[in-house]
């Protein structure tokens, strides 16, 4: 006869309560899960890497309304993710912000929908991403005045496509655009996004880049406005942070993206940056960002990774006959290539400090004559294509 197995015991030893988990004992080691527990554990399996966070962030942009979409990046040591997403559409509420992650809570009250990423509006997807990272919050978002999503990804939990620096090429054909090349990495899944919506401005770069384009953006838009639409008590730059408070955060004419626009000073765009889009920069770049000497992007249509080609003339070597005898797309030859940090960024740190430990080997052994060795660890630093190592050499006693 077995024994009755005490499900609360085993649950107990994973560290897990049992009681919050389970409904009901049924007996021999069978009971049924809580309907939270049922769709815990079915939100953990809906994220596989972090492409699917994207997809499930970028779709939310695209349902409120977004005419821009902002997607912010940088890789911290092969080890983290950290994701922005900016865009100006229909916004949510601050009593809001905590409740989207929880599941079953959606704004598709009447129907959800399916896309080529399958159904959507089931309230499930924030929910699973919660579950899965490190880090997910708005750092800030209001009605009409945009959103802004933060993410932090431990890479060795979930994990994203290696190859990040490979980028499709957008062929433009008769029926409308297509993709060809790369691999599903985050920059395709944004591209795919653009080409299916082309109404949306896709915007895609590092931390920097993002806040001189929206910056960029918003002053195209100030200035075109109608002035109903932007309060005029508003038009000028601000100097502190309480004068913001009072002429900027609380306008609701101001949508998220043109808080960087109003800031004059580095003291300011540093105090803004942090509370609202939770972004540290460094003060190198805060000051680049004030003298104007970053260069805003091109949306992700029309930029060098982006580029179209247009089937058809010059580009007619493009269509192949397929077995149906249809005429199909084939493959470009001349994929372009982008990387966040150059070729140099495609080493592993651990793949350098191999190198580092040959080097230091073949110092202190040629050194021997000279009487030199190695003083300290050598450092080394990437920056686009180049890897620069600094060796400090010290007399041997």
């Amino acid at each position: 006869m077995l024994n009755k197995f005490d499900y609360n015991k085993f649950l107990s030893d994973l560290n897990i309560s049992g009681e919050f988990r389970v409904e009901e004992d049924l007996g021999n080691g069978f009971v049924r899960l809580r309907i939270s527990e049922a769709e815990r554990r079915q939100a953990l399996q809906d994220i596989h890497c972090v492409e699917d966070i994207v997809v499930e962030i970028l779709r939310n942009s695209r349902d409120a309304d977004s005419s821009r979409v902002y997607v912010a990046t940088k890789k911290i040591a092969d080890k983290k993710r950290i994701l922005y997403f900016i865009d100006d559409g229909c916004g949510i509420p601050a009593r809001f912000h905590s409740l989207i992650f929880q599941s079953r809570v959606t704004s598709k009250l009447e129907d959800g929908s399916r896309d080529a990423y399958g159904f959507h509006g089931r309230g499930m997807a924030l929910f699973s991403v919660k579950l899965n990272v490190e880090d997910i919050k708005i750092t800030f978002s209001d009605i009409n005045r945009g959103t802004c999503v933060f993410v932090e990804v431990d890479l060795e939990k979930i994990p994203e496509k290696k190859d990040q620096s490979l980028s499709p090429k957008i062929i433009k054909t008769q029926s409308g655009y297509e993709l060809f090349g790369g691999v599903n990495n985050i920059l395709k899944i944004i591209m795919d996004f653009a080409v299916a919506n082309p109404k949306i401005k896709y915007y895609y770069g590092s931390l920097t880049s993002i806040v001189s384009t929206i910056s960029n953006d918003y002053k195209y838009f100030k200035k075109n406005a109608p002035d109903n639409l932007i309060n005029n008590d508003a038009a000028g730059k601000i100097a502190d942070f309480r004068q913001f408070i009072e002429k900027i955060f609380k306008d609701p004419s101001v949508p998220l993206t043109g808080f960087p626009y109003y800031c004059s000073n580095y003291e300011l765009i540093d105090e803004v940056l942090r509370s609202y889009f939770n972004m540290n920069l460094s003060a190198r770049s805060l000051q680049r960002l004030l003298y104007g000497e970053i260069e805003p992007l091109m949306d992700i249509m029309h930029t060098e990774y982006g580029s179209i080609e247009d089937i058809g003339g010059d580009n007619a070597s493009l269509l192949h006959t397929g077995k149906n005898g249809s005429s199909q797309l084939k493959k470009p030859d001349n994929l372009k290539l982008y990387d966040e940090s150059g070729l140099a960024g495609r080493f592993k740190d651990e793949e350098i400090k191999y190198i580092i430990n040959n080097i230091k080997e073949e110092v202190k052994k040629i050194g021997e004559k000279y009487l030199l060795t190695v003083e300290d660890d050598i450092e080394f630093k990437k920056a686009n294509n180049t890897i620069n190592f600094i060796i400090n050499l010290k007399q041997k006693d």
